[in-house]
Parts: C-alpha cells; structure tokens; sequence
C-alpha cells in the first residue's frame, strides 16, 4: 500500500493529520480536491515567456508574472492551512462547569410537617414560640428537648444553605453536626423498635447508645444502622455516597441491590453505580475536618476540591482543562477565610492557576 492509500476521499481529520507526516504537500492537496500548485509548470511558462520579450519589458513582465506565480502559490498554500486549521488541528477541550451557585436559600431552616418554618440562624424573634415546642436554637445550634410528652409524633427538618454549617442534638441525645446544603429530618420523639432519621447531604454521628433500639439513618441511595457508634455519611450525589466509621461498628444496605455490608472503624463503605459496596481503608482523620472548620484534602480529585469550594462559597465553579479534573492533590484551608483565600492557598500548589469572575471561579 503506497501513501496515497492512507488518505480517503472522505477523510477522517486525524487519519489525514497523520498521512501529512508521511507525504508531500502535493498529494494532501490532491486527496483534498484543493488547487495544487504545479511549480515546474510555472516556471517553464515563466521562463518561456520572459526569453520572448524584449528587455525593458521582460523586465516588467518578469515582474508581474512572477508575483502572479507567487500569489498564487501562496494563495494555495494559504487554502491548504485554512483547510488543516478547520479539519485537522486538534480542537481546545470545553469548560466544564462543575458546580452551580444556588441563589434560593438563606439561612438554616427549621420546619415542621404541619407547615411551620422558622429561620433559625438570622433571627431571634421566634425564640419563646421554639422554646415552648422544645427547641432551644440559634444561629449555630439547635437542641432538641420536648418540654412534655406528646401522642401525636411530628416530623422536623433542619436544612442548612450553602456556606453554613450547623450543630444538632436530637431527643435521645445524638449529636450531629451537618455540613452546607445538608437536610436533616428527625421526629419530635422517638417511638417504636428503632430511632430512624433521614439525611440528605453530608452529616457527622455520635449516636447516644441503646442497645435496645437500633439508630437509623436513611437516605436515597442507602441506610446505616448502628447501636451507638462516630461515623460521617455522605449523600450528595450517586458517586460520593459513602460512609466513613470513626468508632464502633455499622451496618449498610443497598436499597438498589439489598447487599448489606459490616464495617469497622477505619474503613469507608462507597456504594458503586451498581449498588454493590466498596469497602477501603482510609484514614479518618481526612473526613471529619471539615466538622472542625478546615477543608482537608489528601491525595484527591481536584474536580472534588472545587466542588467543595463552591459548595461552601456559594460559586459557580468552571474547569477550563476537563483533563486536569482528575489530577490528585493535597490541600488544606480554614473554612473561615475568604474565597480569596482559599484560592491563594490552592495556586500555591503549582499545578492550578484558579480566578475570581464575579461569582465565578475558573480554574485553567
């Protein structure tokens, strides 16, 4: 097979790019029906022609018919790169926008199935109301004591907004800590055979001990039950759900594929796309600094880090290079500094270089 056999009719950009490497100019502009300039041709005629006139104007017909030839064969060779620019040169990656700012939220919410709402971290002026219900709260915590015994069993959310964090002890004295936009739905009182609560988002366990009735926390995706154990769950999405045991032991099952996992401390329980659950070895001390105030990052994703960032920033968070979403990285920051900050801290590593846009940051 010659060279010319490696270029299609119907080329294939990257098949011509690398055809080009192996042959002439001629035979690329042939393949791709351009004009190609014959250059022995040219000069023959030129040659001829000029050899017939007389000096003077051999001289200026020179001239003219040799800018003539020239132009033509850069007007050619300027088609040819058109050409290659369009079909051949490798085309930049898109952006990649890898967290929305949300604009609906303010403040932690606190809400009752009956439809009450109370904003609990901006206002005190519902503090009597909450405190006759049993709720003594504020901007940063909110505990949970019913001032009397009631029949009728109700249901509370806590939700807190992008950028806030919030402090939460229930009726039977667990104490959860909830990371920014977390929801957290937990009855007035715990009743029958098992203490069950739902998360959404990513929360922080010290479960009070009973052994006589299992604590349960359940989420779309799957459920953890313990006795009384430290453990963090997060539920943001599908490829983040997992579960990391701090202290005691837990139990977690599938709700896609019913699989039940035992894990002990030290170990994260990740659920696959399948339902199936990973368990690794990690250490522990990187997933619950962030109840502590810090972003600590070991060894992960960077298209994780700014998602965190702009979970907590409330910003739009753009990825010029989608290739460099998966380069691996350690970063620490104190959640209480600025944005600028924080970014500042990140382009010290050297293999980031991160901007503000208004409410954007865009990483290149």
């Amino acid at each position: 097979m010659n060279n010319d056999d490696n270029i299609e009719e119907n080329m294939n950009p990257a098949e011509v790019l690398s055809a080009c490497e192996e042959m002439d100019f001629k035979r690329v502009f042939t393949r791709m029906r351009l004009p190609v300039p014959d250059v022995d041709e040219a000069w023959k005629q030129f040659s001829t022609d000029t050899d017939m006139e007389p000096s003077v104007t051999k001289r200026k017909n020179r001239r003219t018919l040799f800018m003539g030839f020239a132009a033509g064969v850069a007007a050619s060779v300027a088609l040819f790169f058109g050409a290659y620019r369009m079909f051949i040169a490798p085309q930049l990656p898109h952006a990649v926008q890898v967290f929305n700012a949300q604009h609906n939220k303010e403040g932690v919410l606190l809400s009752y199935n009956s439809g009450r709402s109370f904003n609990i971290s901006s206002t005190t002026k519902n503090t009597a109301t909450l405190l006759a219900q049993g709720v003594k709260a504020n901007k940063d915590s909110l505990v949970y004591t019913p001032a009397k015994p009631s029949l009728r069993e109700e249901k509370l959310t806590v939700s807190t907004p992008l950028g806030k964090d919030y402090y939460v002890v229930l009726p039977d004295g667990t104490k959860v800590w909830l990371n920014a936009d977390t929801e957290l739905i937990f009855p007035t009182h715990f009743t029958g055979a098992r203490r069950e609560v739902r998360l959404q988002g990513e929360a922080y366990f010290e479960v009070a001990k009973d052994k006589a009735h299992p604590f349960v926390v359940y989420n779309n995706l799957f459920s953890t039950t313990v006795l009384g154990t430290k453990f963090n769950m997060r539920t943001y999405s599908q490829s983040s759900a997992s579960v990391v045991l701090v202290e005691g032991k837990v139990t977690v099952e599938s709700k896609k594929s019913k699989t039940i996992q035992t894990i002990v401390p030290g170990q994260k329980a990740l659920l696959t796309s399948s339902g199936q659950f990973e368990v690794q070895h990690v250490d522990t001390y990187a997933y619950v600094q962030w109840k502590e105030g810090y972003f600590y990052f070991n060894n992960v994703p960077l298209v994780e880090i700014m998602q965190e960032l702009g979970r907590w920033y409330n910003v739009d968070i753009v990825i010029e290079n989608p290739k460099m979403m998966h380069t691996r990285l350690h970063f620490v920051a104190d959640r209480s500094q600025g944005l600028s900050e924080a970014l500042q801290n990140l382009n010290t590593i050297g293999d980031v270089h991160a901007t503000m846009n208004g409410n954007k940051v865009i990483v290149k």
